[in-house]
């Protein structure tokens, strides 16, 4: 294996309870009521993908057009307050890739320059040799678009790289893409019992890492 490619959202950085917040917001700004089953539906989307999929939902596009307008402002509105916080062990993990020079990208389905701003906040930028963000391709997670670029940014073909995520959709998009999915979830193994995709599941970054040391030992 030659690099380890990290969603950003709920495996670099612990921006997911942000992001609850921000949609129970916009939600609640436009008189519809949040449910944890409404969220379980869009997380590990893009916003873009999240906007279709509520333009469906409701039959309306200009209303999920305004949620994830006030979306996207209450999330940055909480950055200008609160700092980011990052998941368990994300620096020991880099400072271990690095002594064992395997590349590193972060490929996150969130824009660009909201993005950039987090992972600069969170001194991550600077330790990645690849970034690829969700405003840089056509197509949403269970796609492997994001993951294909990101790979290409490095420079080295999918099976070479490991894919960290939190999210089924990512996974998914790792499996069709050829990477080798590393399962980090929030809680719990979402699959169903029976299902055809590989990975493989670990309860936080520093599990992976120990992995990583007795392969390579």
């Amino acid at each position: 294996m030659e690099a380890v490619i990290f969603d950003m959202d709920g495996v670099l950085i612990d921006s997911e309870p942000a992001s609850k917040q921000a949609f129970a917001k916009a939600f609640a700004a436009v008189d519809i009521e949040f449910t944890e089953d409404m969220y379980q539906k869009m997380l590990g989307r893009s916003l873009k993908d999240i906007e279709q999929f509520l333009a469906r939902y409701y039959e309306d596009a200009q209303l999920a057009q305004k949620i994830i307008e006030i979306r996207e402002y209450e999330f940055a509105q909480h950055y200008k307050v609160y700092p980011v916080d990052l998941k368990a062990g994300v620096f020991d993990l880099l400072d271990f890739l690095d002594s064992q020079n395997l590349k590193k990208a972060v490929a996150t389905s969130a824009k660009k320059n909201v993005a950039e701003e987090l992972l600069r906040q969170a001194n991550l930028w600077n330790r990645m040799d690849a970034h690829c963000y969700g405003s840089e391709v056509e197509e949403a997670k269970p796609d492997p678009e994001l993951f294909i670029k990101a790979a290409s940014r490095l420079g080295i073909p999918p099976e070479k790289a490991y894919v960290i995520e939190d999210s089924q959709s990512g996974i998914i998009a790792a499996n069709r893409g050829g990477f080798v999915p590393i399962y980090v979830p929030e809680e719990k193994d979402e699959f169903p019992a029976v299902h055809s995709y590989k990975y493989s599941l670990f309860n936080n970054l520093s599990e992976f890492q120990h992995s990583l040391c007795s392969k390579r030992s």
